[in-house]
């Protein structure tokens, strides 16, 4: 504190006595949060009056922790990718076609009326950017795959594109991408789901020299999603064309396929229209939230034993209103690793 005086007199007898509105909102939601909880925590924090119990903090500890693609895997699995990407895209953009209104118009002053869809580029185009977010129903995809090698005995459920019987003939160890039933749990998102990410925001944001190309086709109708995949991954670009890139011969690290609960997914979906309304939000831990807020009061004068000793006085119930103690919640692991480098 910058008055040393004043921190040492009966004064500051409160445990709150330095802490702005932000870092007593901060700390508030810290203590409501029990070991391991994840809190959805506005990256905003106004410290408004009666919102100090949602738990504010930047969100940054969460965001350094969000893992990383894995670049050497990133080769192995362009075409797969494309493929899937491509199917999504179909099936969502001819989804979105039959839920659209119909107009009545007419074609000319006094002539017939006649019904018109109102489906428009628009709405495409809105599929085609969704299809690499996690977030969006076009994007859901990515909660369902698993990486593969051919040189391992790792059970798979379905796999995408296997093998051909020349491929299958060079003893090579490649990369398949299992895609699991959509009726069971999600995966816990990893640097195999990173990547997979990656190599979707890689298509589109390398690979395709102008979306208007692969848009106005789907808008005008494609016959069926293996000729969305043809257009895209053939024609558009060169995802499929060539042989398929085997694993490096050093190897390579292979994360387990660990479920997790489906309604992850939904949370993942209403942070992403808290965002959308201006407000983002991301999960943070209790421990995070914790390591945030001692490092905000060492930044405005404590030094780290102070900050410490003085959560610990406060977590102790010190100086909190009594129908404020006590809350237990359940407990939870963190969504979230940190990448392995």
């Amino acid at each position: 504190p910058k008055d040393r005086d004043a921190y040492n007199s009966s004064e500051a007898s409160s445990p709150f006595f330095f802490l702005s509105s932000f870092h007593q909102a901060l700390l508030y939601g810290t203590m409501f949060a029990c070991e391991g909880m994840l809190l959805l925590v506005p990256l905003v924090a106004l410290g408004q009056p009666g919102m100090e119990g949602m738990g504010f903090g930047s969100g940054r500890r969460m965001r350094d922790k969000e893992p990383l693609a894995v670049k050497e895997d990133l080769p192995c699995i362009r075409c797969d990718v494309c493929e899937i990407v491509a199917e999504e895209i179909y099936e969502n953009v001819e989804k979105a076609r039959s839920m659209a209104p119909v107009e009545v118009v007419r074609s000319r002053p006094g002539g017939p009326k006649a019904e018109r869809s109102t489906f428009s580029e628009v709405e495409v185009n809105n599929v085609v950017v969704d299809a690499c977010n996690r977030r969006k129903e076009a994007g859901e995809w990515l909660w369902y795959v698993d990486l593969v090698e051919t040189a391992s005995e790792k059970p798979a459920w379905g796999i995408w594109r296997d093998l051909t019987k020349k491929e299958a003939a060079t003893k090579k160890n490649y990369l398949l991408l299992d895609v699991k039933s959509r009726d069971g749990p999600v995966r816990k998102w990893d640097r195999e789901s990173a990547t997979l990410k990656r190599s979707c925001d890689l298509l589109f944001d390398d690979d395709v020299e102008d979306l208007e190309d692969f848009i106005v086709p789907l808008w005008r109708g494609l016959d069926s999603k293996k000729k969305a995949s043809q257009l895209l991954c053939k024609e558009l670009t060169t995802r499929c064309k060539g042989k398929r890139v085997p694993v490096p011969a050093a190897g390579r690290r292979d994360f387990d396929y660990v479920d997790e609960a489906k309604n992850l997914l939904e949370t993942e979906r209403m942070m992403q229209s808290m965002e959308e309304q201006g407000m983002p939000m991301v999960m943070q831990s209790r421990d995070d939230m914790m390591q945030e807020l001692v490092e905000q009061l060492v930044d405005e004068g404590m030094s780290e034993d102070e900050a410490h000793e003085f959560i610990e006085a406060t977590t102790a119930n010190q100086g909190i209103p009594e129908e404020d103690q006590g809350h237990d919640l359940p407990q939870d692991e963190a969504d979230y690793e940190d990448p392995d480098l």
